[in-house]
């Protein structure tokens, strides 16, 4: 299944959630975005160290948004870890509304 289609999926199961909101191709939680789909990846918001660990394990790769420089709290989570993408948008989703309080 293509990219865009699992997104979708993940959209439809966010969306039926309180708080959460869409965004163009973005989820947000009190107006922080805390996933998204970016030229045709899967990126999430995660603590520094949690990005860190998934860059180190090679389950995650650096996000650049065409700046030229990574950002330190979001990682591309690969399609090949599709069956967990839910699993990341609900550790992002949990940062993202700590980051509003």
């Amino acid at each position: 299944m293509a990219s865009e289609e699992l997104w979708e999926k993940l959209k439809a199961h966010f969306l039926k959630m309180d708080g959460v909101q869409k965004q163009g191709e973005a989820l947000k939680i009190r107006k922080k975005m805390f996933a998204m789909l970016s030229k045709g990846y899967f990126v999430v918001k995660l603590p520094k160290n949690r990005v860190e660990e998934l860059l180190n394990s090679k389950e995650g790769l650096p996000y650049d948004p065409g700046t030229g420089t990574f950002m330190k709290e979001w990682v591309i989570i690969p399609a090949e870890y599709s069956d967990r993408w839910i699993d990341y948008a609900s550790e992002a989703k949990e940062f993202a509304f700590t980051l509003t309080k």
